[in-house]
């Protein structure tokens, strides 16, 4: 049976919103996984990580900021040079 105009639509909404979810989904997956490789990589390096930054760095909502971040904690002599603001 054809689709009305209205199926129509509600069908193309139904769509670009399960794309926007999607995507949105994968981005928070993409800072989950960033975030934790930092605290990873500080654990490593440096043993035990103060719970304020581990708090700071779980609030950065920035890919760009947490690829920075990831490099400051790759070459830091200490946690102390990590600029986490």
């Amino acid at each position: 049976m054809p689709q009305t105009i209205a199926e129509y639509f509600i069908q193309q909404g139904e769509e670009r919103g399960e794309k926007r979810g999607e995507k949105r989904g994968e981005k928070r997956g993409e800072l989950r996984a960033k975030r934790e490789a930092i605290l990873k990589l500080l654990q490593l390096r440096f043993d035990s990580i103060p719970p304020s930054v581990v708090k700071k760095i779980r609030s950065v909502r920035r890919v760009d900021r947490l690829n920075a971040l990831f490099d400051q904690a790759a070459t830091a002599e200490s946690i102390s040079e990590i600029e986490i603001n």
